[in-house]
Protein backbone atom coordinates (compact mmCIF):
# COMPACT_ATOMS: atom_id res chain seq x y z
CA UNK A 1 0.00 0.00 0.00
CA UNK A 2 1.26 3.54 -0.94
CA UNK A 3 -0.72 6.32 -1.70
CA UNK A 4 -0.66 10.41 -0.85
CA UNK A 5 -2.71 12.99 0.29
CA UNK A 6 -3.42 16.48 1.63
CA UNK A 7 -2.03 16.29 5.81
CA UNK A 8 -4.87 18.36 6.69
CA UNK A 9 -7.73 16.06 5.08
CA UNK A 10 -6.13 13.04 6.38
CA UNK A 11 -6.11 14.55 9.61
CA UNK A 12 -9.21 15.19 9.57
CA UNK A 13 -10.46 11.83 8.50
CA UNK A 14 -8.24 10.00 10.93
CA UNK A 15 -9.37 12.67 13.78
CA UNK A 16 -12.99 12.27 12.90
CA UNK A 17 -12.60 7.91 13.22
CA UNK A 18 -10.63 8.50 16.84
CA UNK A 19 -13.86 9.42 18.40
CA UNK A 20 -14.93 5.79 17.43
CA UNK A 21 -11.73 4.13 18.86
CA UNK A 22 -11.86 2.58 22.15
CA UNK A 23 -8.50 3.58 24.36
CA UNK A 24 -9.25 0.62 26.67
CA UNK A 25 -10.93 -1.92 24.37
CA UNK A 26 -11.20 -5.44 25.04
CA UNK A 27 -9.52 -6.53 21.99
CA UNK A 28 -5.97 -4.40 21.39
CA UNK A 29 -6.87 -4.52 17.62
CA UNK A 30 -9.41 -2.06 17.95
CA UNK A 31 -7.26 0.67 19.02
CA UNK A 32 -6.04 0.64 15.78
CA UNK A 33 -7.19 2.31 12.38
CA UNK A 34 -8.03 0.61 9.79
CA UNK A 35 -6.62 2.96 5.93
CA UNK A 36 -7.82 0.87 3.05
CA UNK A 37 -6.61 2.57 -0.51
CA UNK A 38 -7.64 1.54 -3.85
CA UNK A 39 -9.48 3.18 -6.77
CA UNK A 40 -12.18 4.94 -5.37
CA UNK A 41 -9.50 6.62 -2.84
CA UNK A 42 -8.79 6.19 0.98
CA UNK A 43 -10.95 5.35 3.70
CA UNK A 44 -10.36 5.41 7.29
CA UNK A 45 -12.09 3.16 9.24
CA UNK A 46 -12.43 2.62 13.18
CA UNK A 47 -15.18 0.62 15.56
CA UNK A 48 -15.56 -0.24 18.97
CA UNK A 49 -17.98 -3.65 17.60
CA UNK A 50 -20.94 -1.69 18.58
CA UNK A 51 -20.20 1.62 16.69
CA UNK A 52 -18.63 1.44 13.28
CA UNK A 53 -17.28 4.71 10.74
CA UNK A 54 -15.87 5.18 7.80
CA UNK A 55 -14.21 8.53 6.62
CA UNK A 56 -13.38 9.03 2.83
CA UNK A 57 -10.56 11.19 1.74
CA UNK A 58 -11.33 11.89 -1.83
CA UNK A 59 -7.89 14.22 -2.76
CA UNK A 60 -5.63 11.14 -2.88
CA UNK A 61 -3.19 9.69 -4.92
CA UNK A 62 -3.00 6.09 -4.60
CA UNK A 63 0.44 4.44 -6.00
CA UNK A 64 -0.51 0.84 -4.91
CA UNK A 65 -3.29 -0.58 -3.51
CA UNK A 66 -3.48 -2.32 -0.26
CA UNK A 67 -4.61 -1.99 3.52
CA UNK A 68 -3.22 -1.41 6.57
CA UNK A 69 -3.79 -0.94 10.74
CA UNK A 70 -2.27 2.25 12.52
CA UNK A 71 -2.39 2.60 16.24
CA UNK A 72 -5.41 5.44 16.07
CA UNK A 73 -3.94 7.48 18.99
CA UNK A 74 -0.28 7.40 17.55
CA UNK A 75 -1.65 8.46 14.29
CA UNK A 76 -3.49 11.58 15.44
CA UNK A 77 -0.48 13.41 17.41
CA UNK A 78 1.99 12.44 14.22
CA UNK A 79 -0.61 14.96 11.67
CA UNK A 80 -1.33 17.30 14.36
CA UNK A 81 2.59 18.06 14.54
CA UNK A 82 3.24 17.97 10.35
CA UNK A 83 3.97 21.23 9.66
CA UNK A 84 3.94 20.08 5.71
CA UNK A 85 0.96 20.49 3.73
CA UNK A 86 1.55 16.98 1.50
CA UNK A 87 2.08 13.71 3.30
CA UNK A 88 2.84 10.34 1.70
CA UNK A 89 2.43 6.72 3.60
CA UNK A 90 3.66 3.13 2.68
CA UNK A 91 3.55 -0.07 4.01
CA UNK A 92 7.05 -1.41 3.97
CA UNK A 93 8.04 -5.12 3.48
CA UNK A 94 8.77 -5.75 7.18
CA UNK A 95 5.60 -4.66 8.08
CA UNK A 96 6.13 -1.35 9.15
CA UNK A 97 3.92 1.71 8.04
CA UNK A 98 6.15 4.64 6.71
CA UNK A 99 5.23 8.34 6.99
CA UNK A 100 6.57 10.98 5.56
CA UNK A 101 5.90 14.65 5.40
CA UNK A 102 8.12 17.50 4.30
CA UNK A 103 11.99 17.20 6.77
CA UNK A 104 9.91 14.76 9.39
CA UNK A 105 9.79 10.83 8.97
CA UNK A 106 8.25 8.01 11.26
CA UNK A 107 7.50 4.27 11.15
CA UNK A 108 5.35 2.86 13.38
CA UNK A 109 4.26 -0.99 13.60
CA UNK A 110 1.09 -2.13 11.20
CA UNK A 111 -1.37 -3.93 13.28
CA UNK A 112 -2.73 -7.76 12.41
CA UNK A 113 -5.39 -7.02 9.74
CA UNK A 114 -6.53 -10.16 9.61
CA UNK A 115 -7.69 -9.77 13.51
CA UNK A 116 -9.73 -6.54 12.44
CA UNK A 117 -13.36 -6.68 12.30
CA UNK A 118 -15.41 -6.74 9.36
CA UNK A 119 -17.23 -3.34 9.44
CA UNK A 120 -20.19 -2.97 6.92
CA UNK A 121 -22.76 -0.39 6.27
CA UNK A 122 -26.26 -1.24 5.07
CA UNK A 123 -27.92 1.06 2.55
CA UNK A 124 -31.17 -0.74 2.65
CA UNK A 125 -34.46 -0.50 5.52
CA UNK A 126 -36.52 2.10 5.99
CA UNK A 127 -35.34 5.67 6.46
CA UNK A 128 -36.13 9.26 8.11
CA UNK A 129 -35.56 12.13 5.92
CA UNK A 130 -35.42 15.11 7.65
CA UNK A 131 -33.46 18.83 7.88
CA UNK A 132 -30.23 18.69 8.40
CA UNK A 133 -29.58 21.47 10.47
CA UNK A 134 -32.76 20.79 12.46
CA UNK A 135 -31.72 17.51 13.47
CA UNK A 136 -28.38 18.84 14.71
CA UNK A 137 -30.10 21.09 17.11
CA UNK A 138 -32.30 18.74 18.20
CA UNK A 139 -29.88 16.18 19.24
CA UNK A 140 -27.69 18.89 20.74
CA UNK A 141 -30.85 19.90 22.83
CA UNK A 142 -32.05 16.36 23.61
CA UNK A 143 -28.89 14.45 24.27
CA UNK A 144 -27.85 17.48 26.97
CA UNK A 145 -30.54 15.04 29.27
CA UNK A 146 -29.07 11.96 28.47
CA UNK A 147 -26.91 10.41 30.78
CA UNK A 148 -23.64 10.22 30.43
CA UNK A 149 -22.95 6.80 32.85
CA UNK A 150 -21.95 4.43 30.70
CA UNK A 151 -23.57 1.68 32.78
CA UNK A 152 -26.93 2.96 32.12
CA UNK A 153 -27.36 1.57 28.70
CA UNK A 154 -30.80 2.32 28.05
CA UNK A 155 -30.52 5.67 29.30
CA UNK A 156 -26.68 6.48 28.03
CA UNK A 157 -28.92 6.83 24.87
CA UNK A 158 -30.95 8.78 22.80
CA UNK A 159 -34.20 7.45 21.31
CA UNK A 160 -35.55 8.09 18.46
CA UNK A 161 -39.50 7.18 17.11
CA UNK A 162 -41.79 8.48 14.51
CA UNK A 163 -44.81 9.68 15.52
CA UNK A 164 -47.61 10.71 13.02
CA UNK A 165 -45.28 11.68 10.02
CA UNK A 166 -42.67 13.79 12.91
CA UNK A 167 -39.47 12.55 14.21
CA UNK A 168 -39.69 12.24 18.21
CA UNK A 169 -36.16 12.37 19.79
CA UNK A 170 -36.15 12.02 23.92
CA UNK A 171 -33.03 11.73 26.34
CA UNK A 172 -32.94 11.23 29.85
CA UNK A 173 -30.90 10.41 33.12
CA UNK A 174 -34.02 9.71 35.31
CA UNK A 175 -33.88 13.75 36.92
CA UNK A 176 -34.43 15.52 33.20
CA UNK A 177 -36.29 14.59 30.38
CA UNK A 178 -35.53 16.61 27.12
CA UNK A 179 -38.06 15.89 24.53
CA UNK A 180 -38.20 17.26 20.42
CA UNK A 181 -40.34 16.86 17.48
CA UNK A 182 -39.69 17.60 14.38
CA UNK A 183 -40.84 16.88 10.06
CA UNK A 184 -40.04 14.34 8.72
CA UNK A 185 -40.71 12.02 5.74
CA UNK A 186 -40.04 8.48 4.01
CA UNK A 187 -36.01 8.53 3.21
CA UNK A 188 -36.26 5.86 0.37
CA UNK A 189 -39.23 3.41 -0.89
CA UNK A 190 -38.93 1.29 1.89
CA UNK A 191 -41.45 3.69 4.09
CA UNK A 192 -40.70 5.02 7.31
CA UNK A 193 -39.26 3.19 10.33
CA UNK A 194 -41.79 1.96 12.37
CA UNK A 195 -41.15 1.48 16.44
CA UNK A 196 -38.95 2.94 18.97
CA UNK A 197 -34.96 3.06 18.03
CA UNK A 198 -32.48 3.70 21.26
CA UNK A 199 -29.50 4.88 19.75
CA UNK A 200 -25.98 4.97 22.12
CA UNK A 201 -24.74 8.28 22.73
CA UNK A 202 -21.33 7.98 21.60
CA UNK A 203 -22.93 7.51 17.88
CA UNK A 204 -25.24 10.57 18.87
CA UNK A 205 -22.32 12.81 19.56
CA UNK A 206 -20.18 10.95 16.30
CA UNK A 207 -23.68 12.20 14.04
CA UNK A 208 -24.00 15.41 15.74
CA UNK A 209 -20.41 16.13 14.42
CA UNK A 210 -20.54 14.53 11.08
CA UNK A 211 -23.63 16.51 10.03
CA UNK A 212 -22.23 20.24 11.32
CA UNK A 213 -19.58 19.49 8.78
CA UNK A 214 -22.06 18.27 5.97
CA UNK A 215 -23.49 20.67 2.93
CA UNK A 216 -26.84 18.67 2.31
CA UNK A 217 -30.05 20.22 3.38
CA UNK A 218 -31.69 16.96 4.16
CA UNK A 219 -30.43 13.76 5.66
CA UNK A 220 -31.26 10.19 5.43
CA UNK A 221 -31.42 7.93 8.68
CA UNK A 222 -31.58 4.02 7.67
CA UNK A 223 -32.58 1.64 11.10
CA UNK A 224 -33.37 -2.10 11.23
CA UNK A 225 -34.30 -3.86 13.81
CA UNK A 226 -31.09 -3.96 14.82
CA UNK A 227 -28.63 -1.30 13.29
CA UNK A 228 -29.18 2.32 12.77
CA UNK A 229 -27.01 3.97 9.44
CA UNK A 230 -26.10 7.30 8.56
CA UNK A 231 -24.34 7.27 4.81
CA UNK A 232 -23.30 10.23 3.05
CA UNK A 233 -20.83 10.69 0.15
CA UNK A 234 -17.63 11.33 3.15
CA UNK A 235 -18.94 9.49 5.51
CA UNK A 236 -20.54 6.58 6.72
CA UNK A 237 -21.56 5.74 10.14
CA UNK A 238 -23.40 2.88 11.81
CA UNK A 239 -24.53 1.50 14.86
CA UNK A 240 -25.97 -1.36 16.90
CA UNK A 241 -28.72 -0.14 18.49
CA UNK A 242 -29.02 -0.55 22.52
CA UNK A 243 -31.42 -3.55 23.30
CA UNK A 244 -34.11 -2.93 26.57
CA UNK A 245 -36.71 -0.56 27.32
CA UNK A 246 -36.80 3.79 26.82
CA UNK A 247 -38.78 4.75 29.76
CA UNK A 248 -42.13 5.55 29.08
CA UNK A 249 -41.13 9.55 28.41
CA UNK A 250 -44.94 10.56 27.45
CA UNK A 251 -46.18 9.61 30.74
CA UNK A 252 -43.13 12.03 32.33
CA UNK A 253 -44.74 15.10 31.04
CA UNK A 254 -46.53 17.50 33.38
CA UNK A 255 -50.05 18.32 33.27
CA UNK A 256 -52.18 20.81 34.72
CA UNK A 257 -49.42 23.76 35.41
CA UNK A 258 -50.58 25.61 37.63
CA UNK A 259 -48.02 28.37 37.50
CA UNK A 260 -46.25 29.58 33.82
CA UNK A 261 -43.78 32.09 33.36
CA UNK A 262 -41.91 33.65 30.41
CA UNK A 263 -38.55 34.13 31.38
CA UNK A 264 -35.86 36.25 29.09
CA UNK A 265 -33.03 32.90 28.53
CA UNK A 266 -30.36 35.33 29.04
CA UNK A 267 -31.12 36.77 31.88
CA UNK A 268 -32.05 33.47 33.24
CA UNK A 269 -28.72 32.19 32.52
CA UNK A 270 -26.76 34.47 33.63
CA UNK A 271 -28.97 34.54 37.04
CA UNK A 272 -28.47 30.92 37.34
CA UNK A 273 -24.54 30.92 36.67
CA UNK A 274 -24.27 34.02 39.34
CA UNK A 275 -26.09 32.07 41.92
CA UNK A 276 -24.46 28.84 41.23
CA UNK A 277 -21.16 30.19 42.67
CA UNK A 278 -22.13 29.68 45.99
CA UNK A 279 -23.14 26.40 46.02
CA UNK A 280 -21.20 23.45 46.78
CA UNK A 281 -21.31 19.45 45.18
CA UNK A 282 -23.12 18.83 48.88
CA UNK A 283 -25.60 21.54 48.12
CA UNK A 284 -26.25 21.69 44.58
CA UNK A 285 -29.32 23.84 45.18
CA UNK A 286 -30.64 27.18 44.02
CA UNK A 287 -34.38 28.66 45.43
CA UNK A 288 -36.55 29.98 42.85
CA UNK A 289 -38.87 32.39 44.14
CA UNK A 290 -41.49 33.97 41.43
CA UNK A 291 -43.62 36.67 41.86
CA UNK A 292 -46.06 38.56 39.65
CA UNK A 293 -42.92 40.38 37.70
CA UNK A 294 -40.19 39.37 39.06
CA UNK A 295 -38.25 36.11 40.51
CA UNK A 296 -35.61 36.14 42.87
CA UNK A 297 -33.03 33.59 43.05
CA UNK A 298 -31.29 32.48 46.43
CA UNK A 299 -28.22 30.16 46.87
CA UNK A 300 -26.10 29.32 50.11
CA UNK A 301 -23.84 26.69 51.72
CA UNK A 302 -21.65 26.40 55.01
CA UNK A 303 -18.60 28.17 54.91
CA UNK A 304 -19.18 29.35 51.12
CA UNK A 305 -21.89 32.46 51.26
CA UNK A 306 -24.93 32.96 49.71
CA UNK A 307 -26.50 34.89 46.89
CA UNK A 308 -29.53 36.70 45.63
CA UNK A 309 -30.36 37.46 41.88
CA UNK A 310 -33.29 39.04 40.76
CA UNK A 311 -34.33 38.88 37.51
CA UNK A 312 -37.78 40.15 35.88
CA UNK A 313 -40.86 37.65 34.91
CA UNK A 314 -43.82 37.42 33.13
CA UNK A 315 -46.78 35.49 34.26
CA UNK A 316 -48.51 33.72 31.95
CA UNK A 317 -50.74 31.77 34.07
CA UNK A 318 -51.58 31.46 38.12
CA UNK A 319 -52.39 33.44 40.65
CA UNK A 320 -52.32 33.85 44.91
CA UNK A 321 -48.87 34.03 46.37
CA UNK A 322 -45.65 33.72 45.30
CA UNK A 323 -44.63 30.57 44.28
CA UNK A 324 -40.93 28.64 44.94
CA UNK A 325 -39.24 25.56 44.13
CA UNK A 326 -35.20 24.49 44.16
CA UNK A 327 -33.35 22.71 41.36
CA UNK A 328 -30.08 21.74 40.60
CA UNK A 329 -28.33 24.93 38.77
CA UNK A 330 -25.99 22.56 36.53
CA UNK A 331 -29.75 21.16 34.93
CA UNK A 332 -30.75 24.52 33.86
CA UNK A 333 -27.58 25.86 32.75
CA UNK A 334 -27.03 22.68 30.79
CA UNK A 335 -30.63 23.59 29.19
CA UNK A 336 -30.23 27.24 28.61
CA UNK A 337 -26.95 26.95 27.11
CA UNK A 338 -28.91 24.72 23.72
CA UNK A 339 -32.24 25.81 23.61
CA UNK A 340 -31.20 28.31 20.78
CA UNK A 341 -34.56 31.08 22.11
CA UNK A 342 -34.53 34.61 23.45
CA UNK A 343 -37.53 33.10 25.76
CA UNK A 344 -38.21 30.00 27.79
CA UNK A 345 -41.28 29.60 29.47
CA UNK A 346 -41.29 27.82 33.06
CA UNK A 347 -44.63 25.49 33.90
CA UNK A 348 -45.39 24.03 37.38
CA UNK A 349 -48.01 22.76 39.73
CA UNK A 350 -45.91 22.69 42.86
CA UNK A 351 -42.79 22.87 44.46
CA UNK A 352 -42.61 18.92 44.58
CA UNK A 353 -43.27 18.10 40.69
CA UNK A 354 -41.65 18.58 37.66
CA UNK A 355 -41.02 21.88 35.78
CA UNK A 356 -41.63 21.69 32.42
CA UNK A 357 -39.35 24.07 30.04
CA UNK A 358 -40.40 24.58 26.87
CA UNK A 359 -40.10 27.21 23.81
CA UNK A 360 -43.13 29.73 23.85
CA UNK A 361 -43.95 29.99 20.15
CA UNK A 362 -43.22 26.20 19.46
CA UNK A 363 -44.18 24.36 22.98
CA UNK A 364 -44.84 20.74 21.23
CA UNK A 365 -41.15 21.18 19.47
CA UNK A 366 -38.96 21.29 22.72
CA UNK A 367 -39.92 20.21 25.92
CA UNK A 368 -37.47 19.82 28.75
CA UNK A 369 -38.57 18.58 32.34
CA UNK A 370 -36.54 18.47 35.83
CA UNK A 371 -37.09 17.31 38.50
CA UNK A 372 -37.20 19.68 41.37
CA UNK A 373 -34.99 19.07 44.84
CA UNK A 374 -36.83 18.58 48.14
CA UNK A 375 -35.37 20.87 50.65
CA UNK A 376 -36.82 20.71 54.60
CA UNK A 377 -37.16 23.26 56.47
CA UNK A 378 -33.75 22.47 58.49
CA UNK A 379 -32.10 22.64 55.40
CA UNK A 380 -33.46 25.95 54.01
CA UNK A 381 -32.34 27.77 57.26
Amino acid sequence: MKFQCHTRDFLEAVGLVSGVVPTNPTRPVLQSAMLLADQRGLQVIGTDLEVGLQAQVDEVMVEKEGSCLVPCARLVKILRELQDTEISIEQDEAGQVCIHSGSADFKIPAGPIDEYPTVKFSNEGPAFQVQREDLIRNLQRVSVASARDATRFNMHSVLMEGVSGELRIVGTDGKRMAMSSMPAEAGNDSGMPEGQFIIPLKAVDLLSRILASEEEESVVLRFDSNEATYISDSVCLSCRLVEGKFPEYERAIPQDLENVYRVNSEELLVALKQCALMTTKERNSVRFSFGENEATLFGHASNVGESRIQFPVERVSGEGEDFAVHFNPVYLIDLLRVIDSAQVECGFRDGKTAGLFSIPDHPEAYRHIVMPLVINEMQEA
